[in-house]
């Protein structure tokens, strides 16, 4: 078994080493992910108009941006009560990596908000579902692209502000990096979020390539950038953590528990408060209804009372 991967080791090296065509490879890895389970559970669910004849939501949107990508966006208005008289906000609602917006537990997140009174918004990030584009970036790119549907919708008059984000591990980091640039973000919640791209990243290849260098590695991240067409560096959360003006709620150890604790843990360190770091126990929220109920919890609270 020992020399078996020894002999892994040294022809992934080697590979690595001897053609160029490899960076690409690795490149192409780190920024072309699979985005089928997300586009089969939207095949599924039927399309925008479906939904929209159907009551389960209000609008689709589809948001063109400059370097092409089409970014496709689900509203679901809020529904004050008799106790309520006025939407409270909206909530941007950001799914994970291959993921879609009406997978677990997003689409549900919204329903459960739309009925607390809260307008809201689930994209599809690029690359995903029925979003366009061909590289993901981490948030490079990304955060711009939320940044210009929440443009749109409110000056359609579609959504209120103040706006509140919430994502989990690609959409936590898109989250925090959106929140960043727009003023009108009022409060963050990421679960488990990606620290940056670099990191992300490494960590990947690591299965693929363990015995790749740093400086082989730094190769293969300007090439995804150049594939891209991004700057690597600017996909970064801790980097956004430090601009934040709004309070912050990172929540590790739910919905993926590949993603280390050290990515939180950093971007926690980087924030200026107010912030949070909480690790909630597996078991307490196992249930899908429950994890669902907790997260709009924490949201509601979030937005009524910050992180008092």
């Amino acid at each position: 078994m020992k020399r078996q991967l020894s002999v892994y080791l040294i022809v992934s090296t080697l590979l690595f080493a001897g053609a160029g065509c490899a960076t690409d490879d690795y490149a192409r890895q780190i920024v072309v992910q699979n985005a089928g389970p997300g586009r089969v559970w939207l095949a599924l669910k039927g399309t925008g108009e479906q939904l929209i004849k159907q009551g389960k939501i209000d609008m689709h949107r589809e948001v063109a941006r400059p370097d092409g990508a089409v970014i496709d966006t689900w509203v679901i208005k809020g529904r004050p009560t008799t106790q309520l008289t006025r939407v409270i906000g909206t909530v941007l609602v950001l799914h994970g990596m291959t993921e879609s917006k009406v997978m677990f537990p997003y689409y549900g997140i919204g329903q459960r908000l739309s009925r607390m009174g809260y307008d809201v918004v689930l994209p599809d990030l690029r690359a995903h579902g029925r979003s366009t584009g061909k590289y993901v970036t981490y948030g490079a790119l990304e955060k711009h692209d939320i940044k210009a549907v929440i443009d749109q919708l409110v000056k359609e008059g579609m959504i209120h502000t103040p706006i509140y984000a919430f994502g989990n591990d690609l959409g936590g980091s898109v989250a925090i990096q959106y929140a960043a640039i727009d003023p009108r973000c009022q409060g963050v919640m990421a679960v488990t979020p990606y620290r940056d791209m670099a990191s992300i990243g490494l960590e990947q290849l690591k299965i693929i390539a363990p015995m790749m260098s740093s400086q082989d590695y730094q190769e293969v991240l300007q090439r995804a950038g150049e594939m891209g067409e991004f700057d690597p560096a600017q996909a970064s959360a801790v980097d956004a953590a430090k601009q934040l003006t709004c309070p912050l709620l990172l929540v590790h150890g739910v919905l993926n528990l590949s993603v280390p604790r050290k990515h939180s843990k950093a971007i926690y360190e980087a924030a200026p408060g107010p912030k949070r770091l909480i690790e909630p126990s597996f078991e307490a929220i196992a249930l899908p209804a429950i994890l669902e109920d907790w997260i709009v919890s924490q949201l509601n609270a979030l937005a009524r009372k910050g992180l008092q």
